[in-house]
């Protein structure tokens, strides 16, 4: 479908396309292509001239990823084969792979093949476009930009990150709940398995993390922290460590940092408006893993829009079909992993041993190996609850 004439509140002539989407990450591309291949004119606008830079985001997925989206072969970095959770101590307890494939992306190149894939379904995308401000108009939603000019659409989809300019100035707010991420990349030693390194003086309310990879056939590693608080100053001195350091082979340069959400917007749809992914704060609430969730909310905000548009009904009442669709499916899993998540950073440094532990029992790698599901953290999660090593501790928690 082409865009159709209109006026803007002037009287002067615009296009009117059914779908504005802001933001070219995985979320704002993937709901354009499903979209665009509706036949629907969808245009793409993106604040940064390259898409894919900066890159904010570790890159990790599993094999369930590829039902919404096949991934390329050249945008995978690592297929690592074990994880390592490494306690305050020290002690480290490795885990194998849970019958998942895990891969890890180049997240810029994910973000090239889902832009090539978006063009290719009929989606216009124009970058270097930064995005001012929303109007919900009667007839149409006006979309403005820095350098002056207007875009007119049916319906407009937040698809823009962490940056909740757009969402608060729209009624939808903020995410309840933050932390903050700082994250680099590194040449390093090679490595087959990724670490997660918990402890209060790693990662307040958080844990660290490193992730191996192969980039332009050279070892590297991506070493990031996510807490509340000084990300920064927190990865410098995680990578500071004796147990660290001496794996790396290049100096820490300034790393990304970024907000990162653990609880959903309260609202995620207005007239004409739908947000979704890391926009809509979907994030997975014990890892911060936002991939595959940006994949499932856009698929769902593109089959209720292609509906709303068919019957050419934007209304909040009519949107609000998205909101419970993605309830449905993710808000068991939000609700479990930010309440394990509560009762993780209430345990001190001691505990978190205790915790590790118990993890690494045989008993309980057993358990874990049967229920665990690298986007789906729920099942894990009830299951470890009835562990008497890992309730013993966390039980505790609950009375501080």
């Amino acid at each position: 479908m082409s865009a159709v004439g209109g006026v803007d509140h002037r009287g002067h002539a615009r296009d009117l396309h059914d779908v504005i989407v802001v933001g070219a990450g995985p979320a704002g591309l993937y709901g354009a292509t499903l979209l665009a291949r509706e036949g629907l004119d969808v245009l793409v606008l993106e604040e940064h001239t390259v898409i894919g830079q900066p890159t904010h985001c570790t890159g990790v997925v599993s094999a369930e990823a590829y039902n919404l989206y096949k991934v390329p072969d050249h945008v995978v970095l690592a297929r690592p084969s074990a994880c390592m959770i490494v306690s305050p101590s020290g002690a480290a307890h490795r885990f194998e792979r849970p019958g998942e494939e895990i891969a890890v992306l180049d997240r810029g190149g994910l973000d090239q093949a889902l832009a090539g894939s978006a063009r290719e379904a009929g989606a216009e995308i124009v970058t270097g476009c930064r995005v001012d401000e929303v109007a919900v108009e009667t007839a149409a939603a006006e979309v403005r930009v820095s350098d002056g000019r207007r875009f007119a659409a049916r319906a407009v989809v937040l698809a823009c990150g962490v940056t909740y300019r757009l969402s608060r100035q729209l009624g939808l707010g903020m995410p309840p709940a933050t932390l903050h991420s700082a994250q680099v990349e590194l040449d390093a030693r090679p490595a087959d398995a990724m670490e997660i390194h918990l402890g209060r003086g790693i990662a307040p309310d958080g844990f660290g993390w490193i992730v191996p990879l192969w980039r332009d056939a050279r070892p590297r590693l991506k070493a990031g922290v996510l807490l509340w608080g000084d990300a920064r100053t927190h990865l410098l001195r995680f990578l500071a460590q004796p147990t660290i350091a001496p794996r790396l082979q290049q100096t820490a340069v300034s790393p990304v940092r970024r907000l990162l959400p653990v609880a959903p917007l309260r609202r995620t749809y207005g007239p004409r408006l739908l947000a979704v992914g890391d926009a809509a704060g979907l994030t997975k609430p014990v890892t911060g893993g936002g991939i595959f969730y940006s994949l499932l909310s856009a698929g769902f905000a593109a089959e209720v829009l292609i509906e709303a548009l068919a019957a050419d009904d934007l209304g909040a009442a009519t949107l609000a079909r998205y909101e419970r669709r993605w309830r449905a499916r993710l808000m068991p899993e939000l609700v479990a992993g930010r309440w394990f998540r509560h009762l993780l950073t209430k345990l001190s440094d001691r505990e978190l041993d205790a915790f590790a532990a118990a993890l690494g029992s045989e008993r309980v790698q057993l358990v874990i190996q049967r229920t665990a599901k690298f986007n789906w953290h729920r099942s894990v999660i009830l299951a470890l609850l009835r562990q008497s090593g890992i309730k013993s501790v966390l039980f505790r928690s609950l009375f501080r």
